[in-house]
């Protein structure tokens, strides 16, 4: 049975996926840093770039969206002769409101990217408003498929062209309950076509899904899941969410130990352990993963490992091993783009094609759409994975101010949910108020919000939290002292 481990507190919600009691894919949820991916937006052309047949969209961030022509709703329905002639600036104007979707965050100084063909995602299927096409997912038979095409062809209205994108999930399911989600989706675009002319230029009009409709949309389906929560306000929303579908393949238990549920399950271990570029597999095994902007690059190390064989048994079981740990770390540290792989040299072509196989195997329950190539004259494996939002290691870390980009620290924002998760451990204390010690830019980072959120903290905790900053420390914090607030004044006053 899969495991979805939701860890809920008022500044952070994170869920882990566990599959095979391996964690693979970790999600966070917070105010800052949060992904826009999926977000619509009233936008404005601000430029248009003939020689990139892209335009450059304000939509109220701090930098432009991307646009792209084949991402324009009226580039699509142009015949391929038409397509060839034309260009952007016949589709679009500077100046010119057009309604956009997110569907790639920003990366360095690259804005987020767009399309004006709209998405709305349910559990069984994806709505689109203004594209014509009836898709349905590959994974399903093609008499199936062919189904699901006919259906979809009467229930949409050609006048408006609208699509639909039917999922793998809605396999086994009834019509009937596909119909409600797609009334449920319409429903939610007449919303926001209503709301539209009202709203200021730039300005967003629909946030995607949160994170329990994400965990609801895209993580159960019919394979048997348990989700553990250890807040009980969401607990109950999700037992109420998931109510609608009849779904008994799901079960939602309520965590209440006092411990803290990753580090109960050891996730939060987990979770360190993808921060370092070195993963140890078992009989000496390793791997090395490097990221860097333009690719990410992983070497495979025999290390002590060594088959009951030959050296050609040896290198292909160690190949072996490392293809299943890589596909389940690419999907944990959220790794995409250009993926070089340097697996232990093979000088059969037949062990080369075995080890592509075992990774493709190994990558199908990957939710992002994976491609590997195969290898090159060098023998190093080419693949690539689909890159929408940052990976683990941007999300958690920031550049190191000492050593000037060569490596990463935590984050001041993850610094602060850290604290946060060590506080609760002091939840229902005798003592009255604690010390803690933080890096500066932590600090400064409650200071600019006028310790608002400090402040949410200490009427959760039930305790006075009087912080210091420390420029000895950098991605740790430290609890000084317990005990009375005078005392503790009294004693950081010395």
């Amino acid at each position: 049975m899969r495991k979805i481990i939701l860890n809920c507190r008022p500044l952070e919600k994170r869920a882990a996926l566990v599959e095979d009691d391996k964690l693979v894919e970790l999600f966070i949820e917070s105010s800052e840093g949060e992904s826009i991916v999926g977000n619509i937006y009233k936008g404005r052309v601000e430029k248009i770039v003939a020689g990139l047949q892209a335009a450059f969209i304000n939509i109220g961030l701090e930098r432009n969206g991307f646009l792209q022509i084949d991402q324009l709703a009226n580039y699509k329905s142009l015949d391929p002769d038409e397509k060839r002639k034309v260009s952007i600036s016949n589709l679009l104007h500077e100046g010119q409101e057009v309604v956009v979707q997110v569907t790639k965050d920003s990366f360095g100084e690259k804005g987020p990217r767009l399309k004006t063909l709209l998405e709305l995602s349910g559990r069984f299927l994806v709505y689109m408003p203004n594209d014509p096409q009836i898709a349905v997912s590959k994974k399903n038979d093609e008499a199936e498929r062919e189904s699901w095409r006919r259906f979809g062809q009467a229930i949409c209205d050609k006048n408006k062209n609208e699509g639909l994108i039917f999922r793998t999930a809605c396999a086994t399911k009834a019509k009937e309950t596909i119909q409600m989600e797609i009334e449920f989706l319409k429903k939610r675009w007449s919303e926001i076509t209503k709301e539209q002319p009202q709203r200021k230029t730039p300005s967003l009009l629909y946030k995607d899904a949160d994170l329990l409709e994400f965990i609801v949309q895209d993580l159960i389906g019919d394979e048997p899941t348990e989700i553990i929560v250890d807040e009980g306000t969401t607990f109950r929303a999700l037992k109420e969410r998931i109510s609608i579908y009849d779904d008994k393949a799901t079960v939602i238990n309520h965590y209440m130990k006092k411990e803290d549920i990753f580090s109960n399950f050891g996730i939060e271990q987990e979770i360190e352990r993808s921060l370092n570029p070195f993963v140890e597999l078992e009989n000496g095994v390793s791997l090395m993963i490097e990221q860097t902007e333009a690719m990410t690059v992983i070497d495979v190390n025999s290390g002590k490992f060594t088959g009951k064989h030959h050296a050609k048994d040896t290198i292909l079981k160690t190949n072996e091993l490392a293809a299943a740990e890589i596909a389940r770390q690419l999907r944990l540290r959220n790794i995409g783009g250009i993926i070089i792989i340097d697996f232990i040299n093979m000088e059969s072509q037949k062990d080369r094609e075995f080890i592509k196989n075992k990774l493709n195997a190994a990558l199908r329950r990957d939710r992002n759409y994976t491609k590997v190539y195969g290898f090159t004259q060098l023998g190093l494996l080419e693949m690539t994975r689909k890159k929408e939002q940052k990976s683990l290691l941007e999300k958690l870390t920031t550049t190191c101010p000492t050593c000037h980009n060569v490596g990463r620290v935590l984050s001041p924002e993850q610094v602060t949910h850290q604290m946060e998760r060590a506080l609760w451990a002091y939840k229902g204390m005798d003592h009255e108020a604690v010390w803690v010690e933080v890096p500066t830019p932590v600090l400064e980072l409650f200071k600019a919000n006028a310790n608002v959120k400090l402040k949410q903290l200490e009427e959760t905790l039930g305790y006075k939290i009087l912080l210091t900053g420390s420029d000895r420390l950098i991605e740790k914090m430290e609890v000084r002292h317990l005990g009375t607030e005078s005392e503790i004044i009294s004693r950081i006053s010395k």
